[in-house]
């Protein structure tokens, strides 16, 4: 396995996660396939991907997950996003991984781009990027994203709204109950140095309860953790 220092996130390192879940007879669903499944407590390998920043690094996961026959939901950004997911290479990603059979989804921070902006009306901005990305991709359900240091927050905007965005055709937000409360939900992120939050993946694959991992693919590196800074 390649690992630097503290930091662990190889795509070897991933690969082995998968391989270690899948020996053990995990069931890979995208988050569409657990929820229309009844969100099983025990045996799924539910795979996600918030995708923040630099999305050409998405790929590079993808293929892993292809490589042992793995498909994944992928929350892509629209409003206030730091890339286009109309440019030529980022739409080329996402395109490409709709075709293979991993899901689309809307990573949104509605509100906080509302507040932020002249106080729009928080939910005409979320039809507007649903509208935007279903333009290409069938989009059934949204995550939302905080960018401003935590500042506004979709998800209790989302939760007490559930039925107006339920109404878009939106089946279901990446944090439900429903979700949270069957599979042991672990993500990367800074704890001082990067780090799972939590448990780790290996852990909760040991006791066979169903897992949802979360990852930000611009963290996950393939030599080194410093190939994609600048």
């Amino acid at each position: 396995m390649n690992q630097v220092g503290r930091n662990p996130f190889s795509l070897d390192y991933y690969d082995s996660i998968l391989t270690d879940a899948l020996d053990r007879g995990y069931v890979n669903m995208t988050l569409e396939e657990f929820w229309a499944r009844g969100c099983p407590a025990t045996g799924a390998l539910v795979l996600r991907h918030d995708l923040d920043v630099k999305p050409h690094t998405l790929r590079r996961m993808l293929d892993v997950e292809v490589n042992r026959g793995c498909r994944s939901t992928v929350y892509v950004r629209v409003a206030g996003a730091p890339y286009n997911f109309l440019d030529y290479p980022t739409f080329d990603v996402l395109w490409r991984a709709a075709s293979e059979g991993f899901r689309i989804g809307l990573h949104t921070n509605y509100y906080e781009f509302s507040q932020l902006n002249a106080y729009l009306d928080p939910l005409k901005v979320l039809a507007s990027e649903l509208a935007a990305l279903r333009a290409y991709f069938d989009v059934r359900s949204i995550a939302p994203h905080r960018d401003h240091n935590y500042a506004f927050n979709c998800l209790p905007h989302i939760q007490s709204n559930w039925q107006a965005i339920h109404e878009m055709n939106v089946a279901f937000q990446a944090y439900d109950d429903k979700i949270i409360g069957a599979a042991d939900y672990v993500n990367e992120g800074y704890e001082i140095h990067l780090q799972w939050r939590g448990s780790t993946p290996e852990q909760v694959i040991s006791t066979g309860r169903s897992v949802c991992i979360m990852t930000h693919s611009h963290w996950w590196y393939k030599k080194n953790p410093f190939e994609e800074w600048g």
